[in-house]
């Protein structure tokens, strides 16, 4: 489906893409190519023709294009070859190679006006000359450089144009030529006329077929960004997706319709173009149709008997019809039909009067009503449908425990958010559910928690704390209060959890010891252990293990010895661990998973904190596995367990293992559970400079205000990608929102995170306060030097708290602050190889790549200091971990840094452009001149004395015939010289 594109939209298609510039290489050395690229209607053959059009111009090759038109057999014969060989007459020399073809087949010339006007207009064209002239005319113009024939819409071709391509394909043997062809796989039924030629083509040597697949849904955000001029909504892009399927078209009108979810009408023009087809079937297809679009997008053979209710004759006929017309398909193994596409259900079923469709959803909802082992779902929306409201409720809430059982929390969400809306519209639904609101309600939040939708959980445990204060039951109540603390703390709503938790304990007694009371009292003292009040917590962890004891709750006994681990992980992170590990199997013994998790969480956050990397990322693995097993894997703990593994393997240098965790994360982020991932992710992809990086930053930017710990993380790898790209103002922005977000961060451990905020915000004023140096920019040095003075004081004053609350085992504390330290004396013009080596010594107990960023600096300063053999060493050890890691934004600092500082890094350096009779150091010099360096800066960026950079100016000012510092620049600029590859941010 033809369409108009800017270049800057082509999206996706990488694998084609690939595959078509390997086609272009075997056409240029003269071996003859056909490509068939096939797909559904609107799914981009077009637009991948344009690329590999626009890629062949680029090769100089000569590009003819052609498209058929829905004609069939009846219309012009060769109609999209004429079209494609009218373009040679433009050019006088093909215009003669066309004339001279005609001479030999005067059909040629009949074809195209004004070639061929001698012959006499009643001779009969001989085909087979036709057809090897035009062979010869493609060969014949390939040695002027090599031909792409493009010839679209194939599925429409005549006759004709069907054995001139079969003619091609067979006897193409040299020349620089190349078929693509593109046709509608969608169209092709049983007997279409073009099923044949594919069957030949696709056996033949030198025939590649691509076959187009639909959007992914990270590749339909970007490209309806493109298309909206703005990234849209994570929600409105799934809507938007589930819809269209992925297909671009239908996607594009869609969203120009603002029909981005499930309950908005499909586009008329859009409904009439997928109808087109439906409508030339006969009544019985249309019948057969009509009652499986009530169905949904499938639907098994016997429901869709039994609901049609038509002679078996007349439904074989129609069935036969639409699945040979590809409207429905097949599958065998499960015996049922579905709609090709889904938008093609939706149009069949929109074009149904109301009536009607009330009408077959309720037969549907009394055969499966009747069916024991039929999907609960499926006869929850077809009671909703048919206006079966008691019926809907009952099966909602059965479809709720269905998924339960198959661990699939969204889903349980969703039938339970039904149910919810289905109460107040049926008569005594207490009755209907065998459960009253609060307890339903309360299943909801769990759910919610589950599925990682955290706020909401927060939201549906608050509905159900309201709803229990009417009924007056204080048992309930308290255990609805106790689940809201729980969901509010996992959001991050510190002091509203212990609140909550507060109001619990209120609402249950002291005696007799009871397992609520255990419970109860346990969250209280996780409460408090949050808000740092220790000693407090340590009292309600003594009364709740007592009323664990007296109630005989192993489960909640391990939950307390959890919190007594919190307690004393400040004084005695070691005997901590101990508490973990032995909670930890407790909890697995009374077969309580969430207990379970939270006990690994706790030991892989103070494992991390005491710089044991392996036993973290132990803990986490066997965290998210165990909460993947049992449903969990979304929920409040299995999140910060998957973010602990991707935290511990990016410390430890495992950035293949963070990047195939990322892999498995959706791509589309529509919740914070998988955004909060997401982020802790980002580091590896942004040190390794790939594509997908500033991507999800972009996608991660729209929950922007949701969480401030997600928007602290966002902001500091959006600080860090934009010191690399050069652009420090950038940086700058992102640091001072991500102090903002830090700011408002409620969990102790969590706020001290603003440490690492204003250190990277530190490194950025660093390079701000070089960069003033050397342009004389006065101004904003002052201005770096006060910003970074304030970062410098925020860093300390964290690293003070930490000491003051017994942290002070926390490793990462001390690095940051032994980094900030020595990046504060860089900031200041003299970086201080100590303090470097300090930095380097601080991170040494396992962060790799920290390690590497400070030994670069250390080998920058020690070079400086004219220490040449410790700053080769130096930043041999950080290129070595560079390369390792593939982190090519630092690698190409230190690469940079040991060609200024002629440090040997022991590998051959990337060759540089560089300028006849300058030699590389010279090259250097330029490069400065460039930037408006004088001969003292020269000399401090090159590690030089100034008289040896003065030396090194005149020498190229004579090399390059130039009389001044401002042409030997502007001549640098001229050439392209002014940046070296991977030039050191």
């Amino acid at each position: 489906m033809a369409g108009d594109f800017p270049s800057s939209a082509f999206i996706g298609r990488g694998v084609e893409l690939r595959r078509l510039d390997a086609v272009l290489e075997r056409a240029e050395q003269g071996r003859p190519q056909v490509v068939l690229v096939a797909g559904d209607a609107g799914v981009g053959k077009t637009r991948l023709l344009l690329a590999l059009a626009d890629r062949a111009r680029q090769r100089g090759m000569r590009v003819l294009t052609g498209g058929c038109v829905e004609l069939g057999d009846i219309g012009l014969p060769y109609l999209p070859v004429v079209d494609a060989l009218r373009g040679l007459a433009d050019d006088p020399e093909e215009a003669r190679l066309l004339a001279g073809a005609a001479t030999t087949a005067p059909g040629l010339g009949r074809l195209l006006p004004g070639i061929d006007q001698a012959r006499p207009k009643g001779d009969a064209p001989d085909r087979l000359q036709v057809l090897d002239a035009v062979r010869a005319v493609l060969v014949g113009r390939s040695e002027r450089s090599p031909v792409v024939l493009v010839l679209e819409d194939l599925h429409w071709a005549d006759r004709a144009t069907r054995d001139l391509v079969a003619f091609l394909a067979r006897t193409l043997r040299a020349g620089r030529v190349t078929l693509a062809l593109s046709y509608r796989s969608d169209e092709l039924h049983r007997r279409h006329p073009l099923r044949p030629l594919l069957s030949e083509l696709v056996r033949l040597p030198g025939v590649e077929r691509l076959e187009l697949a639909p959007f992914s849904r990270a590749e339909l955000a970007e490209h309806l960004a493109a298309v909206a001029g703005a990234p849209l909504p994570a929600e409105q892009v799934e809507g938007i997706h589930a819809r269209s399927e992925g297909n671009p078209f239908y996607a594009e009108q869609l969203l120009a319709a603002g029909a981005g979810n499930a309950q908005s009408e499909l586009p008329a023009t859009l409904a009439e173009v997928l109808l087109t087809r439906v409508q030339g079937l006969s009544e019985p297809a249309q019948a057969v149709l009509r009652v499986a679009a009530v169905a949904g997008r499938r639907v098994s053979h016997r429901l869709l008997a039994g609901v049609a209710s038509q002679p078996e004759a007349d439904l074989e006929q129609g069935l036969h019809e639409a699945v040979g017309a590809r409207v429905l398909i097949t599958d065998a193994t499960s015996g049922s039909y579905a709609f090709r596409h889904a938008l093609g259900q939706e149009a069949v079923y929109g074009d149904l009067l109301p009536g009607q469709q009330v009408r077959l959803h309720a037969a549907y909802a009394r055969m499966l009503a009747a069916d024991p082992g039929g999907a609960a779902a499926e006869l929850a929306h077809h009671c909703l449908a048919s206006d079966d409201m008691v019926g809907a409720l009952a099966a909602s809430l059965r479809a709720a425990e269905e998924a339960e059982a198959v661990l699939a929390p969204a889903e349980a969400l969703h039938h339970l958010s039904t149910t919810l809306r289905l109460w107040e519209r049926v008569p005594e639904p207490a009755a209907a559910a065998g459960m009253d609101r609060v307890e339903l309600t309360l299943r909801a939040a769990a759910a919610a928690s589950a599925a990682g939708e955290h706020q909401r959980a927060a939201s549906l445990a608050q509905d159900a704390a309201r709803t229990v204060g009417a009924t007056g039951d204080p048992a309930q109540a308290a255990h609805a209060y106790e689940r809201l603390g729980q969901y509010l703390f996992v959001a991050g709503r510190v002091e509203e959890a212990l609140e909550a938790r507060a109001h619990a304990v209120e609402l249950v007694p002291a005696q007799p010891p009871t397992r609520l009371r255990a419970r109860v009292t346990a969250a209280m003292a996780q409460a408090l252990v949050n808000a740092m009040r220790r000693e407090e917590a340590r009292r309600w962890c003594e009364e709740a293990l007592a009323a664990a004891h007296g109630a005989g709750s192993a489960d909640e006994e391990a939950d307390i010895l959890i919190t007594l681990g919190m307690v004393e992980q400040y004084d005695d992170p070691a005997k901590a661990c101990s508490r973990f590990a032995a909670a930890r199997a407790q909890a697995a013994g009374a077969g309580n998973p969430e207990i379970e998790l939270r006990a690994l969480y706790c030991l892989a956050e103070v494992s991390n904190q005491r710089g044991d990397l392996p036993s973290a990322c132990a803990a986490s693995d066997e965290g998210v596995e165990l909460a993947e097993r049992t449903g969990l894997g979304w929920s409040g703990f299995g999140v910060f367990l998957r973010r602990g593994q991707l935290k511990a393997r990016y410390r430890t240098g495992d950035w293949d293992g963070c990047e195939r965790l990322l892999a498995a994360v959706p791509e589309l982020v529509t919740t914070l559970a998988v955004a909060e991932v997401v982020a802790q992710g980002l580091g590896v992809l942004v040190a390794r400079a790939r594509p997908a990086a500033p991507a999800r930053l972009r996608q991660l930017a729209g929950l922007g205000g949701t969480d401030p710990a997600l928007d602290r993380d966002v902001a500091v790898w959006e600080a860090e990608l934009a010191g690399w790209q050069g652009d420090l103002e950038r940086a700058r922005s992102a640091t001072g929102r991500g102090l903002a977000a830090a700011d408002t961060v409620e969990l102790f451990d969590q706020a001290l995170e603003g440490a690492w905020v204003a250190m990277n915000g530190l490194s950025v004023e660093a390079d701000r306060a070089e960069q003033a140096r050397a342009t004389g920019d006065t101004a904003t040095l002052a201005d770096a030097t006060t910003a970074g003075q304030t970062m410098l004081e925020r860093v300390r004053a964290d690293a003070e708290r930490a000491r003051r609350t017994h942290l002070a085992h926390d490793v990462h504390v001390r690095g940051r602050l032994a980094k900030a330290e020595a990046e504060w004396t860089r900031l200041e013009g003299r970086s201080d190889p100590a303090r470097w080596q300090a930095a380097v010594d601080a991170f040494s107990y396992g962060h790799v790549y920290a390690v590497a960023r400070c030994q670069w600096r250390l080998a920058e300063a020690l070079a400086g200091a004219g220490d040449r053999e410790r700053a080769t060493v130096a930043a041999r050890a950080a290129h070595a971990t560079a390369i390792r890691l593939g982190a090519a934004p630092l690698r190409a600092a230190l690469e940079d840094l040991a060609r200024r500082g002629r440090l040997e890094l022991g590998v051959a350096l990337p060759r540089e452009r560089t300028l006849a009779g300058l030699t590389p150091r010279e090259l250097e010099v330029l490069r400065l001149l460039v930037e408006g360096r004088s001969n003292r800066q020269i000399a401090e960026q090159l590690f030089i004395s100034g008289k040896t950079a003065s030396v090194h100016v005149t020498n190229l000012l004579a090399k390059l015939d130039v009389h001044s510092r401002l042409e030997a620049a502007a001549l640098a600029r001229r050439l392209g010289l002014e940046q070296p590859a991977g030039r050191e941010r």
